[in-house]
């Protein structure tokens, strides 16, 4: 997204069909190795009034055991956190029918989960096998790269030669995805029958820097029909409408107009890009409420805005779907001291958003993001991070009056 958040789940998500025409499910769940009182959150996907909406409910642990419902009519996919949404989460992905199910998860060893109860798990335990070796080296990775986060928090001297560490252990996260991603694709070929397929597809979908989305629609064209039909096959179908149209656009490079948007703050203000043309530099911030290493980045952010203010407008700008989540991100880490606006045109629950979505405007990948625009609305530097040197960049950058430009990967 993308950051690390994007590929801390790649590969985890997982999907069932339908069993009865019931139109709810339960999940009797047990998990050892955690404290009671865990919160314990469920994602998945419902399509209400054409519109397709990602789901959130929640439940805390107590005896180590836990209790969810929903509302869902057919096969669904879901993913199942021991937290919220943060670079140490612990997740899985399962598949949901509207039935009765069971679940029992080892904190210790997650992905290795027990789920009774619904007649397409046989398929995923097949996956999942097969999966099992990559899956054990991307958790043992991401646990790394928490590790790495913690000591930046106690060892803010060494910030930066942990960020370098943290890129490295990125690398190899990326590495494993692919063998994931392929694993998977192999997978798909041999079961083009099996119901979790179009899942499947759906998340491949979005991994376009790993996956040629060419390779994914054909691959889903050539799906039965009958799979194209159900609930997991039209959502497939959307996603990969969705990155079709990211891959056909243009991406955002040092030296190009950056593109002019409208929005209404936060704070209730009307702004647009253009408002600031000829009168000062902007820093547009791409984060998102649940993202652990756009947090991370916010004291830098204030340091910018307090030394800065006179020659540079920050606009931050949330990838949230839930405004109340947005609101309260903001107001707890004290970042309404400049525009706050939602990367989204409006907050229908609309899980692909559309075309005049920020994001998908400036091609934003990952998150955080943050790009540098001269008094001219020129971009002339893009970074996904920002440490002391970017920090001492973009004084020089300010300073020289814009005579020079950088990209930061």
């Amino acid at each position: 997204m993308k950051n690390f958040v994007i590929y801390l789940f790649i590969g985890l998500g997982l999907c069932s069909c339908n069993k009865k025409k019931s139109s709810s499910f339960t999940i009797e769940g047990r998990i050892d190795g955690i404290s009671d009182s865990t919160k314990i959150y469920i994602d998945y996907f419902i399509h209400k009034n054409k519109i397709w909406e990602q789901i959130t409910d929640s439940t805390c642990l107590e005896n180590n055991k836990f209790f969810l419902q929903g509302n869902i009519n057919e096969l669904t996919s879901a993913s199942l956190y021991f937290t919220k949404k943060y670079i140490n989460d612990i997740s899985i992905g399962i598949y949901l029918e509207p039935v009765a199910m069971k679940l029992v998860i080892d904190k210790n060893n997650p992905y290795a989960y027990k789920l009774s109860g619904t007649s397409v798990e046989k398929e995923n335990i097949e996956l999942r096998k097969i999966l099992a070796a990559n899956m054990k080296i991307a958790e043992q990775t991401i646990d790394s790269i928490t590790e790495i986060f913690n000591q930046i928090s106690l060892y803010p001297n060494r910030e930066d030669s942990l960020i370098e560490k943290a890129y490295q252990h990125k690398a190899v996260l990326t590495a494993n995805a692919k063998i994931i991603d392929s694993l998977q694709l192999d997978f798909i070929n041999k079961h083009t029958d099996y119901q979790i397929i179009p899942d499947l597809l759906f998340y491949l979908a979005r991994d376009i820097d790993l996956v040629n989305i060419d390779t994914v629609t054909s691959l889903y064209n050539g799906l039965p029909e009958r799979s194209r039909a159900t609930f997991l096959g039209k959502l497939a179908f959307e996603q990969i409408k969705r990155m079709e149209r990211v891959v056909k656009g243009k991406d955002i490079e040092i030296g190009d107009i950056a593109p002019d948007f409208t929005r209404v703050s936060m704070q209730g203000d009307t702004l647009s890009l253009t408002d600031f043309r000829g009168k000062s530099y902007v820093l547009l911030d791409f984060w998102a409420s649940w993202c652990g290493p756009c947090i991370h980045g916010i004291p830098d952010i204030k340091n910018i805005h307090n030394k800065y203010n006179k020659n540079l407008k920050i606009i931050g700008i949330s990838s949230d779907g839930d405004k109340e989540a947005w609101q309260k991100a903001v107001i707890e880490h004290q970042i309404r001291t400049w525009p706050q606006i939602l990367s989204a045109y409006a907050l229908d629950n609309s899980y692909f958003g559309n075309e005049k979505d920020i994001s998908e405007v400036y091609h934003v990948h990952y998150i955080p993001t943050y790009i540098l625009i001269d008094k001219q609305g020129k971009v002339i530097a893009k970074w996904n991070y920002i440490g002391e040197e970017q920090l001492n960049e973009i004084d020089k950058i300010l300073r020289s009056n814009g005579s020079n430009t950088y990209l930061v990967h």
